[in-house]
């Protein structure tokens, strides 16, 4: 099938400034063209009532391959992701072994191609085995096909070798994403939130300023090296006020929250709900409002999942000793919209710009916009249909989800990758 139009949705597409009920033609994998009573098609699909837009870009999934498939594959991975109507992803590295070297970008790259689901860009690791001590060799990473260094969930500690670090992903043009944390002060013992919900469930609390120290520290050396950095998870109140202060003037600096930060706060933990337990831990109500705020004006340039699969026993135990993380792909879309969209607070051109424009940008892909002649990666769902979240239901492999039971709004319908309906 080499064309295929979509005809009658809304079609927005915040990089060019489109928001209209209009048609758009695939042909060739490409964008053909945008625009009312196009020519016949070999296919056509009826948006009506239905929005179409760029598909989804993701800059912070873990996909768990290689090393722990029996909590996701990027098979399962790739296929949560077109169910959620996420296109590329960007996948962690904290593997096994970890992606700090070439070989483990091109296993995941190669498989990627094999597959032909979303596309797959690695993210290669800042220091050898994500240890904080010895930076990996990031020019083979860059030459492989890295399109980010991360230690991901592991902030570098040494502020040395982070200086160091930005320098060297600075001279290879790579974006530095960055967990933003000062472990002394809290020495790994935190568990969630310090509230009153951990002094209620008698939990040792995680600190909002671990995070603004973090953010503080990562954003001087920034600012001091040039390098492009990009904030990753950003949850706290401060943390988001001091991003906000250094992005002015500041084109490299970028962040992101994730649905997580935004939809709830640390009350979700009670009963010691151990899907609520991740980290960043979901914080209180007044850095939820932040959050909501720095959305709002701009600060928060991404919103990603932070997709974390688990198997049942990591999270079926003691809250002290359960694993961090929920899985996500298959929600973010439609908590973005109840949550951000319903009460007014985005559009759904903001939305779209957050979930999909300004994350290609970060990473330097020719995605998330449908220009004329662009690659054909194209999201359509239906912005007013319910559903109640049932991980049962997810196409990943993960059922560790603090969503589930929820009533959302917003449901996936087609979703194409390179002009081929994956959805």
């Amino acid at each position: 099938m080499t064309s295929i139009l979509i005809q009658n949705g809304r079609l927005i597409d915040p990089k060019n400034g489109i928001d209209e009920i209009t048609d758009i033609l695939i042909e060739q994998k490409k964008v053909k063209a945008i625009g009312k009573n196009l020519k016949k098609a070999d296919a056509a699909i009826d948006a009506t009532g239905k929005i179409i837009c760029p598909g989804l870009v993701d800059l912070q999934v873990h996909l768990r391959e290689p090393g722990r498939e029996d909590r996701e594959t990027i098979e399962t991975g790739l296929k949560a992701a077109l169910a959620g109507g996420i296109t590329s992803v960007v996948s962690m590295p904290n593997l096994n072994p970890v992606a700090d070297n070439q070989t483990v970008i091109e296993f995941q790259l190669r498989k990627g191609e094999l597959l032909q689901l979303a596309n797959i860009f690695p993210a290669g690791a800042t220091t050898v085995g994500q240890k904080g001590k010895y930076l990996s060799e990031m020019r083979e990473l860059k030459l492989a096909g890295a399109v980010a260094v991360t230690d991901d969930g592991v902030d570098i500690q040494n502020a040395g070798v982070l200086e160091k670090a930005m320098e060297w992903a600075k001279t290879f043009n790579l974006p530095v994403f960055s967990h933003c944390e000062e472990v002394s002060l809290h020495n790994g013992e935190g568990l969630m939130h310090e509230g009153q919900w951990s002094t209620r469930l008698g939990l040792p609390g995680v600190s909002a300023q671990v995070e603004d120290y973090g953010v503080f520290r990562s954003i001087l050396l920034a600012e001091k090296t040039g390098v492009q950095f990009h904030a990753l998870h950003c949850s706290t109140k401060k943390g988001l006020e001091i991003i906000a202060q250094a992005k002015q003037g500041n084109s490299k600096i970028t962040c992101e929250t994730c649905p997580q930060y935004f939809a709830l706060t640390d009350e979700i933990c009670k009963n010691y709900n151990t899907d609520a337990k991740m980290y960043p831990p979901i914080r209180s109500i007044e850095h939820q409002q932040a959050v909501i705020k720095r959305l709002k004006d701009g600060t928060i340039d991404c919103i990603s999942t932070d997709h974390a699969p688990h198997i049942p026993p990591d999270k079926c135990k003691p809250f002290a000793e359960a694993a961090h993380g929920s899985v996500g792909l298959e929600t973010s879309l439609a908590l973005g919209i109840t949550h951000l969209v319903e009460p007014n607070h985005l559009t759904f051109s903001q939305l779209i710009e957050k979930m999909s424009t300004n994350p290609a940008k970060v990473i330097h892909i020719d995605r998330g916009h449908l220009s004329l002649g662009a690659t054909a990666d194209i999201t359509i769902f239906d912005p007013k249909e319910e559903w109640i979240v049932d991980p049962k239901q997810f196409q990943s492999k993960g059922r560790n989800c603090v969503f589930k039971g929820m009533k959302l709004t917003g449901k996936v319908t087609h979703v194409f990758v390179a002009g081929v309906q994956k959805v």
